[in-house]
């Protein structure tokens, strides 16, 4: 549109360069010319300057200096410029009047022109804003209802997991008590109650996963001392371990933390060290540290896992406890890298290093 107001306003302009001619032979002859009859289609004034072989001639009552016109830098002889905050379009050509060669400067207020771009320029912004504003309602409205049987099934199925969750805790808890009341041997009875220790856990952790996947289990974080969380989580397992002849050695280096929740990190270390409880060998020396390098804090568990055809212990990728730890190392920003080589089991954990408010 622009493009082609300025073609038609050049056009226009060129129309004049006839009349500018007759006025220029009347000014060379001695003739008073009246601004008034020059002139455009669009009835705006049109001015010159003429250079001929005497000097200059202007038409009356030019209201750009000829310095202004003849300085500029014209494109297929046409130039704008913008004089006591009005804008001309400028067209220069070179004439015969009489017996004279005139280079002639021809220019016209283009005000209207310019008005007419500015409000079409606000109108086309106005019409794609408002157009933009209405695609993005649009395109929101029906992701939402393209998403709202998505939502409402996981909903249903977050909602289902936990309800089943809760319910088998009912009917493992009666099993136990029962146990307890019959005439049971007691191997039988120590052999179906740890069993049902273990289903019972798994049905927790389950919950406890589902709810870290559906985001029902966020927490404000902060930067906690994770130090003495690990070292406290590790005496506790390292009593477990010895009744099962197996050892369980290493350190925390002090005064290390991470951005995360208490019972997060908590549930990290203890699910972590009970993996060790569940699945090394017996006989053997399991180790773990937890160290700071370059701005990352890394948590590093190995031992010797039991192998999977002994019937002692499930097999080391059993249960959903690494599962859980994946998850809060992920909401923690960090990465889990997990490795088994010649019967050695390791899990390696690093998560960015905070530093305390205090």
């Amino acid at each position: 549109m622009e493009t082609e107001l300025t073609k038609d306003g050049q056009n226009d302009l060129v129309t004049q360069s006839g009349p500018v001619d007759d006025a220029l032979e009347s000014l060379l002859s001695g003739v008073r010319v009246d601004p008034g009859d020059l002139r455009d289609e669009r009835g705006q004034n049109v001015y010159f300057f003429a250079v001929v072989d005497g000097g200059v001639v202007a038409s009356p009552r030019t209201p750009v200096p000829f310095a202004v016109v003849s300085g500029l830098s014209f494109k297929d002889h046409f130039a704008t410029v913008r004089f006591d905050g009005s804008p001309y379009r400028v067209y220069e050509f070179d004439t015969t009047v009489g017996h004279q060669r005139a280079h002639t400067y021809m220019y016209s207020l283009i005000s209207q022109e310019d008005a007419m771009l500015w409000h079409a320029r606000h109108l086309m912004w106005t019409v794609g804003g408002i157009g933009f504003v209405v695609a993005l309602v649009g395109n929101l409205f029906l992701a939402a209802r393209l998403m709202r049987p998505t939502v409402q099934a996981w909903t249903a199925y977050r909602e289902t997991v936990l309800e089943l969750s809760h319910e088998l805790q009912t009917p493992l808890a009666t099993v136990g008590a029962m146990m307890s009341s019959r005439n049971v041997d007691e191997q039988t009875a120590t052999d179906v109650r740890h069993e049902l220790e273990r289903a019972s856990r798994m049905v927790s952790d389950m919950l406890f996963l589902s709810r870290l996947r559906s985001g029902v289990f966020l927490q404000p974080t902060e930067p906690v001392a994770v130090s003495d969380i690990t070292e406290e989580a590790a005496e506790r397992y390292s009593a477990i371990l010895l009744l099962q002849d197996c050892h369980l050695v290493g350190r925390a280096e002090p005064g290390l933390f991470v951005e995360t929740s208490p019972p997060a990190w908590e549930r990290l270390a203890s699910t972590l060290f009970k993996n060790v409880v569940d699945h090394a060998a017996e006989h053997t020396e399991a180790t773990w540290e937890l160290y700071e390098e370059g701005r990352r804090v890394y948590f590093v568990i190995e031992n010797v896992a039991t192998l999977g055809n002994q019937e002692a212990k499930p097999a080391p990728e059993r249960g959903v406890g690494l599962q859980i730890v994946a998850r809060l190392v992920e909401r923690m920003r960090g990465r889990m890298e997990v490795e088994e080589r010649d019967g050695r089991f390791r899990v390696s954990i690093n998560v960015p290093s905070r530093r305390p408010l205090w």
